[in-house]
């Protein structure tokens, strides 16, 4: 038995990667953490200068304040498989309540479809993309369709700068090459109606007729690139957006929504973009006036232990929880030694903890945090999440909620606008009184004017209990809209179909009983 486990412990061993000469980069916004050689400089400073451009694009203002985005590049695709949802998957975008990360996977293997990583130009590209859905997901007022969401992390990323130092965007990504005027395309409806999840791509590929196994990918891709590029260059641009997000109904017309936005059916839309494509004047977006970036970028080598201990940081914030992955951390764990002992490592730990319904765990982790700094934020959270998973599973403890209660507020004393730390402090206020005390109100009542449930469809949720409580039904009734709006799994719609019946109990209630 002993042979046998340190056999398979060699195996573990021998499939740790062998780095390169790997780096730490970094600049005002971005921390760059790459195992194998990159012009760090470079990339940092277009990235700078490109953030800028498109908040100025986006008519948002450039926050100073923010914490730097985490760049990493992994060349290790057990590593990279593990945080990915699979598939062909060269760069993704994850958040956690440790941070958000851009992971990029590289291989050195002739062929393998992540060998361009390091390519400079394919580097710029995928960077600028998941850069653009950092600052859609944590600056944009609204959840975007996925094809709207890739669409313009598409279109931003081929930003460029004209003779007069202007931002441009429009140019031809190699996406776009599948839209050739001899090309099947996707139906209109497939790109634009799924909402929150990816479209079948194997359905899509059949019909296609293709045997490349990325071309219908590439293919929907190209199209929500084109689509995008479309309706922003519409006369009212991004307020047609607004329009078209804010006029989905759940169970209604996709296409008269977007009709009473962009002012087309789907049938001419596929010619109407086609013209498009095939004008030379139209390929190029209006010019944005920005300055270009003057951070200062700083470089350094990194050592294997530093590398391997990110590898263990992103398994544990964002692998998926399976046996497949609990094995590479152990032997990434193994192999790092006593040296994986930050506040970085320990938030990381907290949130895997979380994720495995491990209370206790997690709370140890974010411990170690808050003895050495009691205002971490990210600890403070990770801690009112852990509070609220434990109300959750014993509901009936009732000092379980007064506990979770006071997490949320000392989160909120130093988050005060994080909608989540809202969210908990108002379902957590409900068991200990008839109405809502005066802040679980406060915090509901700012949930409400902030329109977190357009952010957060299905989270948002959890302020329903509250509006029953406040007989706020008609927006209890929007909360549960949007959620059937962006539902992704059948458990979401089973829980959204229990809420709704919960509320039209009550509402029945109340109008028999009060005068």
């Amino acid at each position: 038995m002993l042979r046998l486990f340190l056999s398979a412990l060699l195996v573990l061993f021998a499939a740790l990667p062998a780095f390169a000469q790997g780096l730490r980069a970094q600049s005002a916004h971005f921390d760059l953490r790459s195992d194998a050689p990159v012009d760090a400089r470079a990339v940092l400073s277009d990235l700078e200068a490109f953030r800028l451009a498109v908040l100025a694009d986006l008519g948002l203002d450039p926050d100073d304040t923010e914490e730097r985005l985490r760049l990493n590049i992994v060349d290790d695709t057990a590593t990279f498989d593990a945080v990915t949802p699979g598939g062909i998957t060269a760069a993704i975008y994850r958040q956690s309540a440790a941070g958000h990360d851009v992971i990029i996977g590289y291989s050195a293997e002739p062929g393998h479809f992540l060998s361009r990583a390091l390519e400079p130009e394919w580097l710029r590209l995928v960077l600028r993309h998941e850069v653009v859905h950092h600052i859609l997901e944590t600056r944009y007022p609204r959840k975007l369709p996925i094809w709207l969401g890739e669409g313009l992390a598409e279109h931003y990323a081929t930003y460029e700068r004209d003779a007069d130092g202007r931002a441009v965007f429009g140019r031809t990504l190699p996406e776009q090459e599948p839209l050739s005027a001899s090309q099947h395309w996707l139906p209109m409806g497939t790109v634009i109606e799924n909402l929150a999840r990816y479209p079948d791509f194997r359905l899509a590929q059949s019909r296609l007729g293709s045997t490349a196994p990325d071309a219908a990918q590439r293919l929907y891709y190209g199209q929500s690139l084109a689509l995008a590029q479309f309706v922003i260059a519409q006369p009212d641009g991004l307020a047609s957006v607004h329009r078209f997000v804010d006029g989905l109904e759940p169970g209604g017309s996709g296409e008269d929504s977007f009709e009473a936005a962009f002012g087309l059916r789907y049938d001419p839309l596929e010619s109407r973009i086609r013209e498009r494509l095939s004008d030379a004047d139209a390929a190029t977006d209006r010019p944005v006036r920005t300055s270009t970036s003057g951070s200062t970028v700083t470089v350094r080598d990194a050592s294997p232990d530093e590398r391997l201990e990110n590898h263990l940081r992103l398994l544990l914030s964002h692998g998926r929880i399976a046996t497949a992955t609990q094995s590479r951390i152990d032997a990434v764990r193994a192999a790092l030694g006593p040296a994986e002992a930050t506040v970085t490592m320990d938030l990381a730990r907290a949130v895997r903890s979380w994720r495995l319904g491990d209370w206790n765990g997690s709370d140890r982790a974010t411990a170690r945090v808050l003895a050495a700094d009691p205002d971490n934020a990210r600890a403070l959270k990770i801690r009112a999440k852990s509070a609220y998973g434990r109300v959750s599973e014993r509901q009936s403890e009732e000092a379980l909620w007064d506990a979770a209660e006071a997490a949320a507020l000392a989160a909120l004393a130093v988050r005060p606008d994080d909608a989540e730390l809202h969210l908990f402090r108002v379902a957590v206020s409900l068991p200990t009184t008839t109405r809502l005390d005066a802040g679980a109100r406060e915090s509901l009542d700012w949930l409400q004017g902030r329109a977190v449930h357009q952010t957060l469809p299905h989270t948002a949720m959890m302020m329903i209990p509250a509006l029953i409580y406040e007989r706020r039904f008609d927006q209890a009734d929007r909360v549960l809209d949007s959620a059937a709006r962006w539902t992704e799994q059948s458990g979401d719609r089973w829980v959204i179909d229990r809420l709704r019946r919960n509320v039209a109990s009550e509402r029945a209630r109340v109008a028999a009983t009060d005068p």
